[in-house]
């Protein structure tokens, strides 16, 4: 199907000739009715030209191409079929059919609620994973020699284990194990944690107290 101007029965276009206009046969003029389809694709001309204008002062090459397909889903999926139009995208290149407006609007909209629902799962997965790193590199960050410098010790070796009680007693061989364990298991986590962040802990642990905000803006967005 071509489209555009049509002469004919064709089930769309809109005719050469000016006989459908007001006085012969009360409906629109072929101007009429085609201008909420120029208007769309007069619209989204403008964008693309834009869009390329401003990519080539920044030379942003990358920027224009994504910026320009998101135009060419807006078209498909915001500007025409309010108008009708039911664009198929297929390896083969892209089909249209005529369709009721209204049906047209539910379909996407459903379409877009399951979208979204899928998203908002897959953020939800990801919001988890991100907090939890979060607090596992947050709590790495703490030095092995200080992680067990409490008020319920008085006295520490130079690895920074616990030899003496609040109270002066000193630490039984049972007390000592355990403590040893623990700023062992410190030491180990705070060097997995200056390897992971190239011997900046203080930014990686930032930028995932990034990642957690960004995930959770979308998803305020989702939820509105």
């Amino acid at each position: 199907k071509v489209f555009g101007v049509a002469d004919g029965s064709d089930d769309f276009g809109f005719g050469s000739g000016g006989g459908t206009g007001p006085g012969e046969g009360g409906g629109e003029s072929a101007e009429e009715a085609a201008k909420p389809f120029i208007d769309a694709m007069v619209s989204f001309r403008e964008n693309v030209r834009n869009t390329a204008l401003e990519a080539a002062k920044k030379g942003d090459a990358n920027g224009a191409i994504n910026a320009i397909l998101s135009m060419c889903d807006s078209l498909r999926d915001d500007a025409l079929p309010p108008l009708g139009v039911l664009l198929n995208d297929r390896p083969e290149g892209t089909r249209w059919n005529r369709e009721d407006p209204a049906v047209l609007l539910r379909e996407i909209a459903d379409r877009r609620a399951k979208e979204a629902e899928a998203r908002v799962g897959k953020l939800e997965k990801q919001l988890v994973a991100r907090r939890k790193e979060l607090d596992k590199a947050t709590e790495s960050l703490k030095s092995p020699t200080e992680v067990l410098r409490t008020a319920e010790y008085s006295a520490w070796d130079e690895s920074g284990v616990p030899t003496k009680l609040a109270n002066g007693e000193e630490l039984s061989k049972g007390q000592m194990k355990k403590t040893k364990k623990l700023v062992d298991k410190q030491k180990k986590a705070h060097d997995d944690l200056m390897k992971k962040s190239d011997g900046k802990p203080e930014e990686f642990v930032e930028s995932l107290k990034k990642a957690v905000e960004d995930i959770e803006k979308e998803l305020a967005k989702l939820a509105v």
